[in-house]
């Protein structure tokens, strides 16, 4: 599918066949030809694009779209497995994730430059194992006015090929958040989580009916906050099911375990759980505290040894920043990520050994969610009239995916499925006449 794409971003792109010897497209033509000549006698070598930089005309959409087209041609190639670690483009220069070069074979190195009425693209090809640059090759083309307006069209055009809303129904207001998890003997249950309770449904075809509910209690210091928000976790230890929910009123968040049949008391963590992970080869909640009475968190993530009974203490921190939004991306349990919006409302990327990518000062949002360790999900910061951007964040990059309107302000992002689809659920609020009302709606895509 991810290589139907390119080409069709390829075709209409770049014109298509005027384009076949000149150009944009004969510059990532040749690169590419080149680069499959030179691994032709190698057998699946890890290769990446490690650092691009534009010296050209072109602007930083223009070059993030030649990016993608190469990387497009290159997946095409049979002995190359590439590797997409491109974060962003931005003030003519690549970000990439570097934290994954020990895994490569080769690294490349991209540069363009004007030349005049012709764009130059250099192309250096350096071998890890070997420690030494093995290859340079310069390619010049003419790349009109036409073409760079061309190279300006947006991933997220292609809106069939994305994420669409698949459902969207009225909810009681303040719906902080919403997780499902597999029924151990039925069928997949929803958990839609308020300040005072958690409601339990189940799919009947495209609708959702009630199937449970349970009040919650909290402790004091209870602050007042205008606008409650919170998470909610779901995950199975051995039988039973596990269930915590944390907030920005209350500083402990609860534990609840169901346990044939009944949910019990499991005890209180000082900070609130985002997921399980595994660490040394030992569970950990891991997670962060909100600044009291405030919708945003405070500058530390929190590990916490999971076994039952839950320890008081033995949890330990690493320092982010303050954040209005938060997100863990994982593998199989494997952290792999940090993804937040800090105050600023700029988004920010951690590695997993915590340590911060270079900030992308032009990407703002104010809510998100991660899917395991494939799609992020970001709101903007708008309120009457918002937009979900969708990410590509497999193999540590940031690549748009699609981008749609919503109709209000977006109040929560949280990765789940719905059905058979993988995807995000929204909360949107939406104000008129005076009067309030929460939508929640569902995001998929539809090759997931």
């Amino acid at each position: 599918m991810k290589k139907a794409i390119g080409a069709l971003l390829l075709f209409i792109a770049l014109g298509a066949g005027a384009w076949a010897q000149e150009g944009a497209e004969a510059l990532v033509a040749e690169s590419a030809a080149y680069l499959g000549k030179f691994f032709k006698d190698k057998f699946d070598v890890r290769v990446a694009v490690v650092r691009l930089e534009n010296e050209s005309e072109l602007s930083d959409l223009a070059m993030q779209k030649i990016y993608q087209l190469l990387v497009s041609r290159l997946e095409g190639e049979k002995n190359i497995r590439l590797a997409d670690l491109m974060v962003g483009f931005a003030n003519g220069r690549g970000e990439f994730n570097l934290s994954q070069t020990e895994e490569l074979d080769f690294m490349i190195d991209l540069k363009l430059i004007q030349n005049k009425s012709r764009t130059g693209l250099g192309l250096t090809v350096f071998s890890r194992l070997q420690a030494r640059v093995v290859a340079v090759k310069y390619f010049e083309r003419a790349v009109s006015k036409g073409e760079m307006e061309l190279l300006q069209t947006q991933d997220f055009a292609f809106a069939a090929l994305g994420f669409s809303k698949r459902l969207e129904f009225e909810s009681k207001r303040d719906l902080m958040d919403i997780q499902s998890i597999a029924g151990a003997d039925g069928p997949t249950q929803y958990f839609f989580y308020y300040p005072d309770e958690v409601i339990i449904y189940v799919a009947r075809e495209t609708r959702l009916e009630k199937h449970f509910q349970f009040k919650l209690t909290w402790k004091r210091p209870y602050f007042p906050v205008l606008h409650p928000e919170g998470k909610l976790l779901l995950f199975r230890s051995g039988p039973d099911l596990v269930l915590t929910a944390g907030n920005n009123f209350s500083p402990t968040s609860q534990v609840l375990i169901q346990r044939d049949g009944q949910w019990q008391d499991g005890g209180r963590v000082d900070f609130v759980p985002f997921r399980l992970v595994t660490l040394n080869q030992s569970p950990y909640l891991v997670g962060a505290r909100y600044e009291e009475g405030r919708n945003f968190f405070k500058d530390r993530v929190f590990f916490l040894p999971f076994a039952m009974p839950l320890a008081d203490a033995g949890a330990y921190q690493k320092k982010t920043c303050p954040a209005m939004a938060m997100d863990f991306s994982t593998t199989a349990g494997q952290l792999q990520a940090v993804h937040v919006i800090d105050r600023d409302y700029h988004y920010r990327l951690f590695t997993s050994a915590f340590e911060e990518m270079t900030p992308l000062k032009e990407k703002k949002g104010a809510s998100l969610a991660a899917l395991d360790d494939r799609w992020l999900a970001v709101s903007d910061h708008t309120r009457a009239a918002d937009k979900l951007f969708f990410y590509d964040i497999r193999d540590g990059g940031l690549r748009p995916a699609y981008a749609g309107p919503v109709a209000g302000e977006v109040q929560f992002i949280a990765a789940g499925d719905w059905q058979d689809a993988r995807g995000f659920w929204i909360g949107v609020r939406q104000q008129a006449d005076g009067m309030e009302r929460l939508l929640v709606q569902f995001w998929g895509k539809r090759d997931e």
